[in-house]
């Protein structure tokens, strides 16, 4: 499973633009029209797919770590996320696992109508009765948003039904994502009749602007601003475009984020009250440089490294971290790091510490990144929370952001607010070790916490059991 499927006053006068016309995804056959989508030659096949009125399939298209444009079959009820492989232009087949092709586990084929629209899909389990799942009518909208001189490129994918619908913003992870970065999660929110709003992070695919996340290298030259406003004032920029579009009910507009994205999710509830929403999924909840210092024994950890060598590399980023916080010791840091470049460590380049070329570098990331604390400004957020954490994450210490989540939460007076520890998930909330589908309790989570506070113009039955 890929890694991911993301102070100063916020810029609160946001210029807001609708851009093109909406394209249905039932009848997507021409070329694709969004943003960078020319290397994407299966556009037409992407949405939601039903064979009952209990059981949504989703068919994504996802950006692997790689970079490849690959395309995703997601099953809402068995929790099975994993890539389809093409055999023809409208057959793929899915493997055992999540990137493996074969032995072949399921047979897919794309069914089209007489007009050439794709009609459905035709599913062949190796093991199961065949079955045919119809292609659910869904409205896009290709879309820029402005967020001052930042301008954000992404798509609103609409139910074809008409009237107000619900909305979720999809905010991402650290590091440059684009909209296609989100997994099995659009065309599971929009199989729940939400319209769902993805972008290119600033920085990223068609967006414009420079990144600063906590996946930030060594900059020069160093910015003035601090993280995370940038991030939350575009996800701002999106929420209030959202409120303006005529289809979507202002008043039942949430948040979701992944990773450093669920943290955002919870900085854009603290800072609006139109916000009715927001989920946070993995994203840590205590100082970023805190999680640092645990992804660096956790990761080595989970990788087999040895106690020696998960010490070494501990010590090594308590040694940085605390440079770049009081500007001390930089000289035995300069040594240790030489040191450690001298007999090749493995672990050295980790967060970018090996980059630094000055104590300015050093002392300018902390101030700027490494000290930011999600936790202020949730004791701020009003609306109903759900956290929701991988017992198994090497990147978010899921019992450490649980427990500061519930405890910033109650003492604020926060009335509607849920936390879950998923057993044996992952950072993406995959169920370990194999990845190879979504715990078993993630989907559901989110189905009834949702369906339970947000109305939709028809109501979702639950999966079948």
């Amino acid at each position: 499973m890929p890694k991911q499927y993301s102070s100063k006053p916020l810029a609160m006068s946001l210029g807001l633009m609708l851009a093109m016309s909406s394209v249905s995804s039932n009848a997507a056959n021409a070329a694709d029209k969004r943003p960078g989508a020319g290397s994407a030659p299966h556009a037409a096949y992407y949405g939601n797919y039903r064979d009952s009125a209990a059981h949504a399939i989703g068919i994504d298209r996802f950006i692997n770590d790689s970079g490849d444009s690959v395309v995703l079959i997601s099953d809402y009820t068995s929790g099975v996320v994993r890539r389809l492989f093409p055999v023809s232009e409208s057959d793929f087949v899915m493997g055992p696992g999540f990137d493996v092709q074969s032995p072949t586990e399921l047979k897919v084929r794309f069914v089209k109508d007489s007009k050439g629209n794709v009609s459905g899909i035709a599913l062949h389990p190796t093991k199961e009765a065949a079955s045919f799942a119809k292609r659910v009518p869904l409205t896009e909208r290709e879309i820029f948003v402005s967020d001052g001189p930042v301008w954000l490129a992404g798509t609103l994918i609409l139910p074809a039904t008409k009237g107000l619908h619900p909305a979720i913003v999809l905010l991402h992870g650290s590091g440059p994502l684009t909209r296609y970065s989100f997994g099995p999660y659009p065309h599971f929110f929009t199989s729940l009749g939400f319209a769902v709003l993805i972008y290119d992070k600033r920085g990223t695919g068609d967006s414009t602007g420079t990144l600063l996340d906590a996946s930030t290298g060594v900059l020069n030259p160093l910015p003035a601003a601090y993280y995370p406003d940038d991030l939350v004032s575009d996800a701002q920029a999106v929420f209030e475009f959202l409120r303006r579009q005529p289809e979507i009910d202002p008043k039942a507009i949430g948040v979701w984020g992944s990773s450093e994205g669920g943290m955002l999710a919870t900085q854009v509830a603290a800072r609006n009250k139109d916000v009715a929403f927001a989920i946070d999924s993995s994203g840590f909840m205590g100082p970023l440089w805190q999680t640092l210092v645990y992804q660096a024994g956790a990761a080595l950890k989970a990788g087999g490294s040895s106690a020696e060598q998960i010490e070494e590399e501990q010590k090594f980023s308590e040694l940085w971290l605390r440079v770049a916080r009081t500007g001390q010791d930089h000289d035995v840091f300069l040594a240790e790091r030489e040191t450690a470049r001298r007999d090749e460590k493995p672990w050295l380049f980790s967060w970018y510490s090996g980059e630094f070329t000055s104590l300015e570098q050093m002392r300018w990331d902390w101030n700027h990144i490494l000290s930011f604390s999600p936790l202020p400004a949730l004791s701020r957020v009003r609306c109903p929370v759900l956290g929701i954490f991988g017992e198994m994450d090497v990147i978010t210490d899921a019992s450490d952001a649980a427990r500061s989540m519930r405890s910033v939460l109650a003492d604020a007076g926060n009335k509607d607010f849920t936390v879950k520890v998923i057993a044996n998930a992952g950072h993406s909330l995959q169920e370990m070790p194999g990845g190879n589908r979504m715990a078993p309790a993630v989907f559901e989570t989110l189905r009834s916490w949702l369906l339970a506070r947000v109305q939709v113009r028809e109501r979702v039955p639950a999966p079948d059991k």
